[in-house]
C-alpha cells in the first residue's frame, strides 16, 4: 500500500466512524481528505458517495458514484446499483458479477450468523418443505444440483434425503465455507447463467435459494437449469414479489419479479409450474421479505415441439393460394 493509500485509508475509516456517529457533515469532510490524499481510490468516492445519499443529498451521491464507476469499469464496489436506485442509470437485467462476486466473497465469514440469527432466513427449509411430497417420484439416485450455494445451507437441510449434492457459487470463498461442511460431492466457483461442463447433464433435482433475485431476466438461468435435468425432473426455487413487469431492483439491491413474467419465461424455457406458493423468506430491517416458493417440472422438447408444428401452414393450402 502506498504511503497516499495508506494515509487515505486511515482518514476514511474515520470517515466511517463519524458517518456511524450520524456525524455525517464531518465525516464528509474527513471522506473528501481522503480523496484529496489519493484521488484515484474508488472506494473513498464510494464511501462519499454512501454517506451524501444518507443524507439525501443525491447530485452528489450521483456524481461521487459516477466517479467511483469511473476509476473501477468493472465495479466490484457496486456503485452502478446505486446509481440505478438513485434513477441515475438505466437498469440492467441483473447484478454485475464482479460486484456479486466481491460482495460475498467479503460476506462469506458472517454469511450464516447474519443469515439465520439476525435476518431470520428460511430458505432452504421452505424448498425442502415444497419438494418433499414429490420426492419419491424422482428417480433414484438422486442427483441435486444446487444454485448459488453459498456456504451449503442447502445442503444442510437436503442431505440425508438425496444421494448426491452438486453445488455452484460464483464467490470461491463461499464455495470454501461450503467445501468444509463435507456434504457436496462436487464444487464449482462459476455462474449460474453459464454452468461449466464438468457437470452432470442428468440432475433429478435443482435447487436455487435465494439466488435468482441477483437476476432480473430469469431466462438464461432457467434454461441453464432446464439443460442439466432429466426430462420430468424437478427445480425449486424462491423468488421476491414484485408489482412492476417484468421485475424491478428493490431497496436491498435484490430484483423482485412480476407473477406474469415469471410464468411467461418459464413457458418458454419449457417448465411447466407444479406449485407456486407464498411464504416469508427472511425478515429485512425488521420487515418481513415475502417471496414465491416454487416448483417446476422440466419438459421434453416434445410437446414444445408438435405444438409449433401444429401452427405451420398446410403446405396444400400454401400452393393453393398461389396458384389461383
Amino acid at each position: 500500500m502506498s504511503k497516499d493509500r495508506l494515509l487515505a485509508s486511515r482518514r476514511l475509516d474515520v470517515a466511517l466512524a463519524l458517518a456511524g456517529q450520524n456525524d455525517t457533515e464531518a465525516a464528509i469532510d474527513v471522506a473528501r481528505a481522503a480523496i484529496s490524499a489519493d484521488p484515484d481510490w474508488e472506494e473513498a468516492h464510494f464511501v462519499l458517495g454512501d454517506i451524501f445519499e444518507r443524507m439525501g443529498q443525491h447530485e452528489n451521491a450521483i456524481e461521487a458514484f459516477r466517479q467511483c464507476l469511473a476509476l473501477d469499469p468493472v465495479d466490484r464496489m457496486g456503485a452502478e446499483v446505486r446509481l440505478t436506485l438513485l434513477g441515475a442509470v438505466a437498469m440492467r437485467d441483473r447484478l454485475p458479477p464482479d460486484y456479486v462476486r466481491a460482495l460475498f466473497d467479503d460476506y462469506a465469514p458472517r454469511f450464516e450468523i447474519s443469515l439465520r440469527d439476525r435476518l431470520a432466513y428460511r430458505g432452504p427449509e421452505l424448498l425442502f418443505e415444497a419438494i418433499r411430497p414429490y420426492l419419491p417420484e424422482l428417480l433414484r439416485p438422486l442427483r441435486v444440483l444446487d444454485l448459488g450455494c453459498g456456504t451449503g445451507l442447502v445442503a444442510d437441510v437436503f442431505a440425508g434425503h438425496v444421494d448426491v449434492i452438486d453445488g455452484v457459487d460464483l464467490s470461491p470463498r463461499m464455495i470454501n465455507r461450503a467445501r468444509a461442511k463435507g456434504l457436496y460431492r462436487n464444487l464449482i466457483a462459476a455462474d449460474i447463467t453459464d454452468l461449466p461442463d464438468g457437470l452432470d447433464r442428468d440432475y433429478g433435482l435443482v435447487v436455487a435459494a435465494d439466488v435468482l433475485n441477483y437476476l432480473g431476466d430469469l431466462v438464461p438461468a432457467l434454461r441453464a437449469a432446464h439443460e442439466r435435468l432429466v426430462p420430468g425432473g424437478l427445480m425449486v426455487f424462491t423468488l421476491e414479489h414484485g408489482d412492476t413487469f417484468p421485475f424491478d431492483l428493490g431497496p436491498g439491491q435484490r430484483f423482485r419479479h412480476h407473477e406474469h413474467a415469471i410464468h411467461d419465461w418459464l413457458k418458454d424455457c419449457e417448465f411447466e409450474v407444479v406449485a407456486d406458493a407464498t411464504g416469508i423468506l427472511r425478515q429485512e430491517k425488521g420487515n418481513p421479505v415475502s417471496g414465491r416458493i416454487m416448483v417446476v417440472r422440466a419438459g421434453d422438447g416434445i410437446s414444445k415441439l408438435i405444438g409449433e408444428l401444429g401452427r405451420l401452414p398446410d403446405p396444400d393450402r400454401s400452393i393453393d393460394r398461389i396458384v389461383h
